[in-house]
């Protein structure tokens, strides 16, 4: 008798099972086959879309008569031609703080940099860009002459030492902004009897290169090969500052540079 009662539960129990796990199978399989909406709220987003640059770069600009753009007859000079085609070529909205001064040398540029107001337009700066060191390098033209030039010798340990304190000065104030320095031209390379002056230049641009290669986020925009031999293209009528065809063809230059880093291109 109580072999039959064990027997009875065991065949129940096993039923149960099987019923258990038939219901189990037929939920699962609605369950796949008829997926419920999820609770979730998920935000779409569109793999495709492009971003695009809302905040406006701001611009300092340093240095000398270049920058300030002399000679110039439409007034813009590199700065405000960069800003019109940062806008044009990058959608790229931008705002200018030139603080450069016509005749500056880089002790003057020394000068400028230690003052506050100075220093707080630049800590507030994306992008600096500067021309100094011409007039370091060049005396009036009233003094430049073949008799002169024999015996001229600049002064390269005192040109290197402000080069090296004016972007120590800037790095100081801000970090991040990329700086972007002019290098030199010879605008007495077609003179007779100048020519030679060209070897001052391309020692000039070897300081510049040294030093600006000690700091980060700095780079050198080359000047010599766009003037040489088109000193009568790109000269101003002073045969000394660049004209509008001239500035133009730096703007290009520099937006060059620029705009690799607005494509995230590398800067080596």
């Amino acid at each position: 008798m109580k072999y039959n009662k064990f027997v009875f539960f065991i065949m129940i129990s096993s039923i149960l099972c099987l019923l258990l796990l038939g219901f189990g199978f037929v939920k699962g399989a609605y369950t796949v086959l008829n997926p419920q909406k999820s609770k979730l709220i998920v935000k779409e987003t569109n793999q495709n879309q492009t971003m695009h640059k809302t905040d406006k770069l701001k611009i300092v600009a340093l240095g000398d008569s270049i920058t300030r753009g002399i000679g110039d007859d439409e007034g813009l000079g590199y700065v405000n031609r960069l800003k019109t085609s940062l806008k044009e070529q990058y959608k790229q909205d931008s705002t200018v703080s030139n603080l450069a001064v016509s005749g500056a040398k880089t002790s003057n540029l020394l000068t400028v940099l230690q003052k506050k107001d100075v220093q707080e337009t630049i800590r507030s700066a994306d992008t600096i860009v500067l021309s100094i060191g011409g007039n370091d390098l060049f005396p009036g033209a009233d003094q430049l002459n073949q008799e002169f030039l024999k015996s001229y010798r600049p002064d390269e340990k005192t040109f290197k030492h402000n080069l090296q304190q004016i972007f120590k000065l800037i790095r100081t104030q801000n970090s991040s902004a990329s700086i972007y320095a002019f290098g030199y031209y010879n605008p007495f390379h077609n003179v007779q009897g100048l020519d030679t002056s060209s070897s001052f230049v391309s020692k000039w641009n070897d300081i510049l290169e040294q030093s600006v290669l000690s700091i980060h986020d700095a780079y050198v925009i080359p000047t010599f090969d766009l003037f040489y031999n088109e000193e009568n293209k790109y000269l101003y009528t002073d045969h000394f500052h660049p004209n509008k065809e001239g500035y133009t063809e730096m703007a290009n230059r520099l937006l060059r540079k620029i705009g690799s880093q607005l494509r995230g291109e590398s800067n080596e």
